[in-house]
């Protein structure tokens, strides 16, 4: 027998808080790659979390999708055309989504904070071991790093 589209929204939504737990899951152990450098764990992590990613998006764009063939609103005011017993237990479930994305959105941000950071330090790491081994950074009167590349260089030519 198929499922009714109340049913079907209700599933959906629920899958949906499943895969956003997972992928909150996912990010932690990004986060503990990051932190320990562990690039096995982080590749692995990157991986999951665009398989997640994908099937989140697609399953939340079906469900928007239902939301507006079937009742023609939005998901926030779909409660509005259910029957009485199911009001209550969508807007609960729908509460729940709003959490576990906030959630997920929390642990990227915070992940791409440390990534960020990470990506400085090792910057100045990289700086160091340049000087360590003789060729020391340029900086202006500000103490920004000059760039050197192609500009300001003198070329010794041999006769």
């Amino acid at each position: 027998m198929p499922m009714s589209s109340q049913d079907l929204l209700l599933s959906w939504n629920q899958e949906c808080i499943q895969i956003a737990a997972e992928l909150c899951s996912v990010l932690d152990r990004e986060r503990e790659g990051l932190s320990s450098f562990d690039m096995e764990k982080i590749i692995n992590s990157t991986v999951e979390k665009s398989s997640l990613m994908a099937r989140l998006r697609e399953r939340r764009e079906a469900l928007k999708k239902l939301s507006q063939v079937r009742y023609g609103k939005c998901l926030l005011e779909v409660d509005s055309e259910l029957p009485e017993p199911l009001v209550i237990e969508w807007r609960t479930s729908y509460k729940k989504w709003q959490e576990v994305w906030s959630e997920l959105s929390k642990k990227c941000e915070s992940n791409q904070g440390l990534l960020k950071h990470s990506l400085k330090n090792l910057d100045l790491l990289l700086g160091n071991l340049k000087q360590l081994f003789g060729n020391p950074g340029l900086y202006n009167q500000s103490g920004k790093r000059r760039d050197l590349s192609s500009s300001g260089k003198v070329l010794e030519g041999r006769y």
